[in-house]
């Protein structure tokens, strides 16, 4: 029979266990809470190249912590894009402060930058870029395999700037350049 005080324990024990399942944290970012910034116009005279030329060659990785391993970036589209007010614009509000860019994109500026995708091992490469300073970027992603309540997300958008003034280069993207409010 059922009496009060089993029903004050099953009522409680039941309070408990669906407030325990409601407080899980959250993962992956909160899209709702970041500034938007109006996207600044785009001057193509901002832009300084060399009269030589450059080839960029790297791999792109997550270090994981957990395995002790890496996360390469397979697949994955690398974009080199060059310095400009526009660009840096993008890199300081972007991947410094983690805002928002709004506005249309200027098809002159999009002209201006290359995308590569990574091999297997996340290894790409740029052929025939004119010398200059660049901004290096790509977005990395993976979920865990082994989720204790679901599965989460790691990674996200690294970025640096690079200065492409030899004949060849070799240089890595991985977490070490990771924009701190867009990457987990």
């Amino acid at each position: 029979m059922f009496n009060i005080k089993n029903l004050k324990f099953l009522t409680l024990s039941a309070v408990l266990v669906l407030s325990a399942c409601s407080s899980s944290p959250k993962q992956g970012f909160d899209q709702g809470s970041r500034k938007e910034v109006a996207r600044a116009a785009f001057n193509a005279a901002d832009i300084k190249q060399g009269s030589g030329y450059a080839q960029l060659v790297g791999r792109a990785y997550i270090s994981d912590y957990k395995s002790y391993g890496e996360r390469t970036a397979a697949l994955v589209d690398v974009i080199l894009n060059p310095v400009s007010g526009t660009s840096t614009q993008w890199f300081e509000e972007v991947c410094r402060r983690g805002h928002v860019l709004t506005g249309p994109i200027d098809e002159r500026y999009r002209s201006k930058i290359r995308t590569v995708k990574t091999n297997q091992y996340g290894q790409y490469v740029f052929t025939n870029v004119p010398q200059g300073e660049y901004y290096l970027s790509a977005r990395m992603y993976w979920l865990d395999t082994k989720p204790f309540s679901g599965p989460v997300e790691y990674g996200g958008l690294v970025a640096k700037r690079v200065n492409l003034n030899h004949s060849i280069h070799t240089i890595d993207l991985n977490d070490y350049d990771r924009c701190q409010r867009y990457f987990n």
